[in-house]
């Protein structure tokens, strides 16, 4: 992706760019499901910082462990029931010793994230100052997704700010919405407050009664 061309963009002028993406590229290339999180913002919490830096090659970097936020794990989780979902054709029951499991880092490493505001992030913005980089970089922001070509796109409380410039999205299924050739998943965001568990059977429980539509080919 030209992230080069991206962040001369007005918008981003002089801003902290974070690029993101493809986590892991061979992990990628070997999952069962290929799952792209749609989030929000990504931020640099230390003002020392000054070297702009890539999101997904920090992320590859790290041990869910290191990572520090409850938001990866549940991505983890998420993505290693997809894939179980789709090997078996069964919601896996819910892993409580999740922490200690290899799977879940493997799982993790597979996937891809990427942002709506890839600059002058913060730990919460308005919808009104996400809407401004949707309108702003949605050209960007689908030539990425086209990029990756994942299988299923989950909408980290995303999708209402993308789903106008989806055109025509038709539900078709709980929570699952197809545009553009894609899947979307409309769904709470990683870090939501729920309990771990009571995320993983929504999101699988759901996706198991539509996996017909969505799963790889």
């Amino acid at each position: 992706m030209d992230f080069i061309s991206w962040k001369e963009r007005e918008i981003h002028d002089g801003q902290f760019f974070i690029s993101d993406g493809i986590i892991n590229e061979k992990a990628w290339e070997k999952a069962p499901v290929k799952v792209l999180f749609l989030m929000k913002e990504a931020y640099e919490s230390s003002p020392d910082v000054i070297d702009e830096w890539a999101l997904n090659d920090y992320l590859a970097s790290k041990r869910l462990s290191e990572l520090g936020k409850s938001m990866w794990w549940s991505m983890a989780q998420w993505v290693d029931g997809i894939n179980k979902l789709i090997e078996t054709g069964e919601v896996i029951q819910f892993d409580e010793g999740y922490k200690s499991n290899p799977k879940l880092e493997e799982a993790f490493q597979s996937c891809a994230v990427i942002n709506i505001k890839k600059s002058s992030g913060k730990s919460s913005s308005t919808n009104e100052d996400l809407f401004a980089y949707v309108n702003s970089d949605w050209d960007l922001l689908w030539q990425q997704i086209q990029s990756i070509n994942p299988d299923l796109i989950i909408c980290g409380a995303t999708y209402p700010l993308i789903e106008s410039k989806l055109e025509k999205s038709d539900k078709s299924a709980e929570w699952l919405y197809h545009a553009k050739g894609y899947y979307f998943v409309d769904f709470w965001h990683p870090s939501n407050q729920w309990p771990y568990k009571v995320k993983y059977y929504s999101l699988m429980s759901a996706l198991k009664q539509s996996k017909t539509l969505w799963k790889p080919r």
